[in-house]
């Protein structure tokens, strides 16, 4: 949206109240530059690898539950959202399918409650 905004600036001459405006973007997100999502994640990103480096078949929750336990406050978004960054999804269980059992007719009696 910033993009947008700055070619309506370059190539139209409008002002960059009226830019912002026509691409709803906020006046003050054009001053501010976008912070760099690998650089505020880092900490998260070396406390994840620590614990999977220990344990490799641990979910996301008992890692973010281990997270928790060591003191870190953030959010289970953020982790999640850099959990699935790190491609650390595990691939789920799958269930243990019993042989096929050979299929015999019930035998029903002749005579009631026999």
């Amino acid at each position: 949206m910033r993009e947008a905004a700055q070619y309506l600036v370059a190539k139209h001459e409008l002002s960059r109240t009226r830019s912002c405006a026509a691409v709803g973007l906020s006046r003050s997100s054009w001053y501010r530059n976008p912070p760099g999502q690998e650089k505020r994640d880092r900490v998260v990103i070396e406390a994840l690898n620590s614990i999977v480096e220990k344990r490799p078949r641990w979910g996301f929750w008992k890692c973010y539950d281990r997270l928790r336990l060591d003191g870190h406050g953030w959010n289970h978004k953020r982790v999640h959202r850099v959990y699935k960054a790190m491609k650390l999804n595990l691939p789920r269980r799958t269930k243990r399918r019993l042989p096929q059992r050979v299929q015999q007719p019930m035998l029903v009696e002749a005579r009631v409650n026999a």
